[in-house]
C-alpha cells in the first residue's frame, strides 16, 4: 500500500543519503484537498501500528482532510524538517503529527520565546538547559545552528541562530504521540491510543462541560484573577455553560485538599475540556498547599510535617529546622520519629494529599477529552514518562493535552481564542495561533468538537489569508473570531492595524479582545503601544492590567511612573498586580520615583496613606537606602567583586531592565579593558531590553561595535543577535 517518496520529497536535499532514501515511504492522501495532514512515524511503529494508522487517517478523511503517512528511520530533525517544508509549499500542509520515536530539538538561545524559562546555559548540562520544542518543525522561518554537543537518542541539539527572526509565527500546527515506558511495550500502548482516538472522533462531542481548576500559588493566590476567568468564559462561549454542570470553577481553597474531587471531574465521561492552572513537575501535578486549618491541633500537624520535610533535605535544612521549631517554641516530638518506617510512610501518605503523581493517572483514567496544563514541565517529552503523556495514554477518553515541555510564567494567558473551540477548530490549529517555545500539543492535534449550531467551517476560515476577507471580520459577533481576524492582520502586515489595534483597546466590550489587540499592539510598540499601557492599567480585566504594568517596567517610559503609584495604590485587592508593581517600579529612576511619590501623597489623606507611601519607598530604594540598580551597577563594576557575582548581576537583567544604567551598561558593553566574557554576557542581557526607551541606543551600540573587524567570533555572534532582538519588527 505504501508507495516510494513523491518527486518532490525525492528531490530534498537533506534525505540523499542511502539508508534514508531507502527505508523512508509515503502513502499520500486517498481523498483530494486544498490542505493536507501529515502523519510522520517510525519504521517500526509503522509496520507494527499500520492497522491502526490505516483508521486513523480514514477517519481523518471521511472529516475532509487528506492525509500524508509518511515513515522513517528517521536519523535527525533537519530530515523531518524538509519532508514539512516540502509538504507546506508544494501541497498546502496545515499540519502534523509525530508518532513514535521522531528526534526532538534541543534549543538553547532562544529563551526569548520562552513565557520564563532563564536556566543559566553556561553553567548548567546542556540537556537540562534546552528547551525541547517543536518550533523547530512548525515554524519554518526560525533559523537554527547545530550546537556541537554529540547527538543522544533522539535528541539533537540546536541553537537559535543569531540572525533568525526573533518571534514565533507557526506555519502548520503540530502534535506529538510519545510512548510512556510505564506503559509497556511502546506500539502496543500508541496501537491502543490511535484506536481510541478513532472512536472519540466519531463520537463527535460538542462542547458544553468545562472545569476550570486553580491550584495553591497560581498567580499569588488572588481572588480577583480568578474571578475574571468566569467573565472570560462566558464572553467566549455565550450561554454554552447555561446548565448549572455546564462550568465549573474550582480553587484550592474550598476544601483542605482538593485532589478527590479534582479526580472525580476529571473522570466525568461527560467533561469536554479541564484546564489545571497550578505547579508541576514531569512526574507530577501540584494541587494544593498547606491547608487552611481550623484548631490548634491541626496547626500543630501541619507544622510538625513541613519541618519533617525540611529535616530529611538535607544535614543544613535539619539543623534550620531545629532552628525554626525552638523559634516557634516546640518541643522535639515533632522531629522525633522523623525517620522512622512508620513516620516516613505517614508523611508520604501525607504528601500524595496535595498532588497527583504520575503512578496514579492510569488508575484514575482521565475522561476529559482534552486537558489544559497551565503549568511547569507537566509536558515535558524529554522524559520517558510525563504527566501529559500518561493523560492521554490510559485508558480513559482524554485524547488531546495542552502541557509545557519546561516551566512557565504565572502572568502568561491560558484563555486565549477558547471560543473557538466551541466552533469546531481542530486543537492543534488553536494552538498554532497562541504557541510559545515550551507549548505542545500532546496527542492528536486534529480532535475537535462539535458546533452546538451551524457549523460556521471554521477550519476552512481559518487557513485564509486575505486581508480584505479578515477586515470583514472584526466585525463578527464571535470575540475570538474577531482575535483571530487580528492575529491574521497582524501576519500579513496590513497598513491600518495599529489604528485597528488601538480602536479594539478603546472600543471593545470584550476582555478578550482588548487583551489580544494590547498584546499584538506590544509588538507594534513606540507611543501606541505607551497608550495602549495606560489604558490597560484601568482596564476591568484583572489580567490585562496585570500585563499591562509588567511591561511599563520593561518600556521604561518616566510617564508611567504616576500611573504605577496610583495603580498599586488604588488597586490593592489585585495581589498579583500589587506584586507586579513593585518588581517594575525599581526600573525607573529612583530619584524620579520618589519624587512622584512624595507628590501623590502630598494631599492624600486616606487611611493607611502614610503606611503605603513607605511600603512604595521601601521598594524603591531598599532596605539599605541603596536602590537596587545602583547596588547592582556598584558590584558589576567593582574590581573587587567576582567574575561569577558579576555574571550574576547582568543575568538578572534579563527580568529587570534597569533603563536608569543604560549608558553606563552601554559603556561597559564598549570597553575593551572588560573580560570577553563579561561582555558577551552583557551583549546577551541587553538583548532583553527589547521593549525599551533606550533600544536604539543599545542597537546602534552593537551595530558599531560589530564595525569592528577584531571582534572575536563568540562576541560578534552575540552582539549580533542583541541587535536583531532590538530591531526586531515584531
Amino acid at each position: 500500500m505504501y508507495k516510494q517518496l513523491s518527486r518532490f520529497l525525492l528531490g530534498c536535499a537533506l534525505l540523499t543519503t542511502a539508508p534514508a532514501a531507502r527505508s523512508q515511504t509515503v502513502e499520500p492522501p486517498a481523498i483530494e484537498g486544498k490542505h493536507p495532514f501529515a502523519i510522520l512515524v517510525d519504521a517500526q511503529t509503522a509496520e507494527r501500528c499500520r492497522p491502526q494508522i490505516q483508521a486513523y487517517k480514514q477517519t481523518l478523511e471521511s472529516e475532509g482532510l487528506p492525509v500524508y503517512v509518511v515513515s522513517n528511520t528517521w536519523t535527525a530533525p533537519e530530515e523531518v524538517r524538509q519532508i514539512l517544508v516540502d509538504l507546506h509549499h508544494n501541497k498546502g500542509l496545515e499540519g502534523c503529527v509525530f508518532i513514535g520515536d521522531i528526534p526532538i530539538a534541543m534549543v538553547t538561545k532562544a529563551q526569548h520565546l520562552t513565557s520564563a524559562f532563564k536556566m543559566d546555559e553556561y553553567r548548567f548540562d546542556i540537556h537540562e538547559a534546552s528547551v525541547p520544542s517543536d518550533r523547530f518543525y512548525d515554524d519554518f522561518d526560525l533559523q537554527f545552528i547545530p550546537q556541537g554537543t554529540p547527538s543522544k537518542g533522539l535528541f539533537h541539539y540546536y541553537e537559535l541562530a543569531p540572525d533568525s527572526p526573533q518571534y514565533i509565527s507557526c506555519d502548520i500546527y503540530s502534535g506529538r504521540i510519545k510512548a510512556q515506558t510505564a506503559f509497556g511495550d511502546p506500539c502496543e500502548q500508541i496501537a491502543r491510543y490511535l484506536e481510541k482516538v478513532v472512536r472519540e472522533h466519531r463520537a463527535a462531542t460538542s462542547f458544553d462541560r468545562f472545569v476550570s481548576y486553580t491550584g495553591d500559588g497560581s498567580y499569588s493566590n488572588s481572588l480577583v484573577a480568578w474571578r475574571d476567568e468566569q467573565m472570560l468564559l462566558d464572553e467566549q462561549f455565550g450561554d454554552t455553560f447555561r446548565h448549572v454542570q455546564g462550568a465549573k470553577f474550582l480553587r484550592y481553597s474550598m476544601q483542605p485538599f482538593m485532589k478527590s474531587t479534582l479526580i472525580r471531574e476529571v473522570r466525568r465521561d461527560d467533561l469536554d475540556m479541564m484546564v489545571f492552572h497550578e505547579h508541576g513537575l514531569p512526574n507530577r501535578q501540584y494541587l494544593s498547599g498547606t491547608p487552611y486549618v481550623s484548631s490548634a491541633e491541626e496547626a500543630a500537624e501541619e507544622i510538625g510535617y513541613i519541618l519533617r520535610g525540611r529535616a530529611r533535605r538535607s544535614a543544613a535544612s535539619r539543623r534550620s529546622a531545629v532552628r525554626q521549631a525552638e523559634r516557634l517554641g516546640l518541643d522535639t516530638l515533632w522531629y522525633c520519629a522523623v525517620d522512622t518506617p512508620e513516620q516516613l510512610r505517614k508523611d508520604s501518605i501525607a504528601d500524595l494529599r496535595s498532588g497527583i503523581i504520575l503512578e496514579e493517572v492510569a488508575r484514575i483514567k482521565p475522561n476529559a477529552r482534552f486537558v489544559i496544563f497551565d503549568a511547569c514541565y507537566n509536558g515535558d517529552f524529554r522524559e520517558d514518562n510525563f504527566i501529559a503523556g500518561h493523560y492521554i495514554l490510559s485508558d480513559g477518553r482524554c485524547v488531546t493535552a495542552f502541557a509545557n515541555s519546561v516551566n512557565v510564567l504565572q502572568d502568561k494567558s491560558a484563555f486565549d481564542l477558547l471560543g473557538l473551540l466551541g466552533q469546531g477548530l481542530r486543537l492543534g490549529a488553536w494552538a498554532k495561533n497562541i504557541h510559545i517555545l515550551e507549548s505542545h500539543v500532546i496527542g492528536d492535534p486534529t480532535y475537535r468538537f462539535t458546533p452546538a449550531g451551524p457549523d460556521p467551517k471554521i477550519n476552512e476560515m481559518a487557513l485564509k489569508n486575505d486581508n480584505g476577507f479578515w477586515l470583514a471580520q472584526l466585525d463578527s459577533e464571535i470575540p475570538d473570531v474577531q482575535n483571530l481576524a487580528m492575529i491574521r492582520l497582524w501576519e500579513n502586515d496590513c497598513p491600518e492595524l495599529t489604528e485597528i489595534l488601538l480602536d479594539k483597546m478603546a472600543a471593545s466590550p470584550h476582555a478578550v479582545v482588548r487583551y489580544n489587540a494590547f498584546r499584538l499592539l506590544e509588538s507594534v510598540g513606540g507611543e501606541a503601544f505607551n497608550k495602549a499601557l495606560r489604558m490597560a492599567a484601568y482596564d476591568r480585566f484583572e489580567f490585562l492590567r496585570r500585563v499591562a504594568v509588567t511591561r511599563m517596567g520593561r518600556v521604561g517610559d518616566d510617564s508611567f511612573i504616576p500611573v504605577l503609584i496610583d495603580v498599586y495604590t488604588q488597586d490593592r485587592n489585585a495581589a498579583r498586580i500589587v506584586f507586579n508593581i513593585g518588581e517594575s517600579i525599581q526600573c525607573f529612576d529612583s530619584k524620579k520615583v520618589t519624587k512622584a511619590i512624595d507628590d501623590y501623597f502630598a494631599d492624600k489623606t486616606f487611611f493607611h496613606a502614610d503606611s503605603l507611601k513607605k511600603e512604595l519607598l521601601y521598594k524603591v530604594n531598599g532596605y539599605n537606602g541603596v536602590p537596587a540598580a545602583a547596588e547592582a551597577l556598584s558590584e558589576i563594576r567593582n574590581p573587587e567583586t567576582s567574575e561569577g557575582m558579576k555574571l550574576a548581576r547582568i543575568s538578572f537583567l534579563k527580568n529587570r531592565p534597569y533603563h536608569q544604567i543604560t549608558d553606563e551598561l552601554i559603556a561597559l558593553l564598549r570597553d575593551d579593558s572588560q573580560s570577553e566574557t563579561l561582555r558577551i554576557r552583557l551583549a546577551e542581557a541587553l538583548a532583553w531590553f527589547d521593549l525599551s526607551v533606550h533600544k536604539d541606543e543599545i542597537a546602534r551600540a552593537g551595530r558599531e561595535l560589530l564595525a569592528r573587524p577584531s571582534l572575536s567570533a563568540p562576541f560578534r555572534k552575540e552582539l549580533t543577535r542583541m541587535v536583531n532582538r532590538l530591531e526586531s519588527k515584531k
